[in-house]
């Protein structure tokens, strides 16, 4: 049974030390939990004290937080290739593991067996269905999808999503420690693969490489249209949001109406979807390899950590214009 309320929780766990596994560990230190950072492979435990001194240079480089801090932070990260020793007295435990459901049931079984009962096993996954990861342990009740957006550490959205077994109790628990944490929590209603912005964004690949396949343009020129036109708009609102402001009659406009060439015919939301020609799981592998190739030529001689340094930069300055009110 989960009784144990937010602020009680003083020590954290992220089972799994790569790329979001670190972030969350950046997150937890600098609302001053202690964090222990597991992951089976040592080299990865080494990378992810690097990518913490990075993370914490760019929040403090956007003035977020001193070097004093930084460094505090810093020093409530510890790394462990041993499980038990990692979730030794932890209050919640943030999964960040391979997506396969072998490896998660596995995870999740040990874990179980090694945790408190009244620590929440959460999971960052990004599309799997909890009902499918915690019928592995022996209190599914305490096991939760808790879906950051990368990287955790910026970005606000953490989907909160149960599974058939888990209690009301773990569901508010991890939504109100996320709220605590700064995050915003939106939790699903129901299941589904993908959960809510997955699910979402996997129609935008599918369209992008719709476009890409059929030699309308190419993935770079994608790109620059998506960020220079509809995703300034989506960095402010939702798509619906979005709709309401497009036409005088807001969304009966945009949708219900069909002014703006969108039609709700067959499940269909668009007229070049009905045109589009008949698809396939191997074209669509061929468009994604095809677009993939592209964008590796693109940024061959890009320094993705300096990249990324620059994406954490500038999502920082986003949400500081947003959140200026």
């Amino acid at each position: 049974m989960i009784k144990m309320n937010p602020d009680d929780i003083t020590k954290v766990a992220c089972v799994g030390g790569g790329t979001i596994g670190f972030s969350w560990a950046v997150l937890f230190a600098r609302h001053g939990l202690r964090v222990n950072i597991y992951d089976i492979a040592e080299p990865v435990l080494s990378e992810a004290h690097g990518e913490l001194r990075a993370a914490f240079e760019t929040l403090v480089e956007a003035g977020l937080l001193t070097a004093e801090e930084a460094a505090a932070a810093r020093d409530r990260v510890r790394t462990s290739a041993d499980l038990a020793e990692a979730l030794q007295d932890v209050d919640f435990v943030q999964e960040s593991g391979p997506e396969r459901y072998r490896i998660k049931r596995e995870i999740y079984r040990e874990m179980d067996a090694l945790a408190r009962p009244d620590v929440v096993l959460a999971s960052s996954t990004s599309a799997m269905l909890m009902t499918e990861i915690q019928s592995a342990t022996a209190h599914p009740e305490r096991c939760v999808v808790a879906h950051p957006y990368n990287p955790p550490h910026i970005v606000p959205l953490v989907e909160i999503v149960p599974g058939e077994a888990t209690s009301d109790e773990t569901v508010a628990l991890a939504r109100d420690f996320m709220a605590r944490l700064g995050r915003v929590p939106v939790v699903a209603r129901k299941e589904c693969r993908g959960h809510i912005v997955n699910h979402m964004q996997a129609a935008l690949y599918r369209e992008a490489l719709w476009l890409v396949g059929n030699g309308v343009a190419t993935a770079a020129e994608i790109d620059l249209a998506f960020r220079t036109g509809p995703g300034l708009r989506l960095a402010l609102m939702g798509p619906f949001q979005v709709g309401m402001l497009t036409s005088p009659g807001g969304l009966r406009d945009t949708l219900v109406n069909r002014k703006l060439d969108h039609s709700l015919e067959d499940d269909i939301p668009s007229r070049v979807e009905r045109e589009a020609p008949a698809r396939s799981p191997e074209l669509a592998r061929r468009w994604a390899e095809a677009c993939a190739a592209e964008m590796e030529a693109e940024l061959a001689e890009a320094d993705m950590a300096a990249v990324r340094k620059w994406r954490d930069a500038k999502l920082l300055k986003l949400l500081e214009v947003i959140n200026a009110d």
